[in-house]
């Protein structure tokens, strides 16, 4: 726990000094996070229709 808490302090004192570095962090993440769920849903295969619509056409 105390590991933890530790990196927690250390982040904050990161965010106090460089706080354009921080913002660039966050944003990098959130972008990220966002293509993550973009290739997740463009490759998984979540179609609800049944396989009988395709093989009509």
């Amino acid at each position: 726990m105390k590991v933890f808490t530790n990196f927690i302090n250390r982040i904050e004192s990161i965010k106090k000094d460089h706080p354009k570095l921080a913002f660039a962090c966050q944003v990098l993440g959130y972008y990220g996070l966002m293509m993550i769920l973009y290739l997740y849903f463009m490759l998984a295969n979540l179609s609800s229709a049944p396989k009988f619509v395709y093989t009509q056409f």
